[in-house]
This record gives structure tokens, C-alpha cells and sequence, in this order.
């Protein structure tokens, strides 16, 4: 299977994507402040499609996020986690899947922390097989108090450890490559 790996650090340019038979594609996105972005992949036959979507929501934004599945034996995975510093977020994840196609998977994994903005989570699936196993999650929420608790419980200041618990959330989607691109040890959201 030909692998492709996009790494993009701060970048609000659209992004477009057809994945031939038997290619794999991973984006991994990492945003400062997001700005309003469109990514849209198309598949058509034992393809492989991995979107890790991260950062911080500043300022009022929409991301469209689109993936169609065309074909058979296809995998769609997106992994989404904003935390809504300022003003508004709206995220419109949507996966199509063509009728007469088989042994497809999606997955939808939306997650967001709330500090003084909102985020809206819009997670569609447009299903047209009962030949697809199709899951889609879509969380909001705060920081988790029992973790919060947890670190200062160890003498770590409530401000330290929500830095701790941003840091962990944020970048957990990443592997080492990417996370030495966006400079992991330094401090993100001072």
C-alpha cells in the first residue's frame, strides 16, 4: 500500500485528496488558532484515510470536513479535539458512503474542552450500504476535575495542571515525528 503522511502546523489552506485503489493517507494538522478550514478526501477501493485534527479555537471559525467513500474495503478514521479558548467553533465532520459498496469502516472521534468559548459538533454519516460498520462520537466538555484533583493532589498548581491536562489532550493524536515538528516541550497557549 503507497503511504502518504501530511504534517501541517498552523496552516488554514483547504486541502483536497483522491486516494487510488490500495493508498493510505495520513494528515495530521495541528493549529495554533484555528482558522476556517476545508479538507475533503475521496476514496475508491482498499484505501486507508487517517485526519488527526488539534488546537485551539480563538476566534470564531468553521471546519468542513468532508470524506466520500466510493468504493469497497475502505477505512476512514477522523480524530478531532479543540479546546474553545475565545469566541465560537463549528465543526462539520461528514463521511458519504456510496450504495453497492461493502466492507467499508468510519469512524468519527470529535472531542472538545470548553475554557471561554463554545464549540458546535456537527458529525454526519450518510450512509447508503447496510455493508459499512460506521461509528461517530462527538464529546464536549471541561477539564476533567478528577484528573485536575489528581495533579494537585502531587503539589502541581490548578494553572500547571490544566497546562498538563492541555498539552495531553491536544497532542495525544500525534506521533513523535510530528510532535518534534511542533515543538512539543514548548509551552503552548502561555
Amino acid at each position: 500500500m503507497d503511504k502518504k503522511v501530511v504534517n501541517l502546523i498552523d496552516n488554514d489552506e483547504s486541502l483536497e485528496y483522491v486516494l487510488n485503489d490500495n493508498e493510505m493517507l495520513i494528515i495530521n494538522i495541528f493549529n495554533n488558532s484555528f482558522k476556517s478550514v476545508d479538507i475533503k478526501t475521496t476514496q475508491n477501493n482498499n484505501s486507508y484515510v487517517v485526519i488527526n485534527f488539534s488546537g485551539f479555537a480563538r476566534s470564531d471559525t468553521t471546519i468542513n470536513i468532508n470524506g466520500n467513500v466510493l468504493g469497497n474495503n475502505n477505512h476512514y478514521i477522523l480524530n478531532f479535539r479543540a479546546i474553545a479558548l475565545e469566541n465560537h467553533g463549528t465543526v462539520n465532520a461528514k463521511v458519504s458512503v456510496n450504495e453497492n459498496t461493502k466492507d467499508n469502516e468510519v469512524v468519527e472521534d470529535l472531542k472538545g474542552i470548553l475554557e471561554d468559548g463554545t464549540l458546535n459538533f456537527m458529525p454526519i454519516l450518510e450512509i447508503d450500504t447496510s455493508e459499512v460498520k460506521a461509528e461517530h462520537y462527538a464529546t464536549i466538555g471541561h477539564y476533567p476535575l478528577e484528573e485536575l484533583f489528581y495533579l494537585q493532589t502531587k503539589g502541581i498548581s490548578k494553572e500547571e495542571a490544566i497546562k498538563i491536562l492541555k498539552k495531553s489532550f491536544l497532542f495525544n493524536l500525534f506521533d513523535k515525528e510530528f510532535l518534534k515538528q511542533i515543538n512539543y516541550g514548548k509551552e503552548q497557549d502561555e
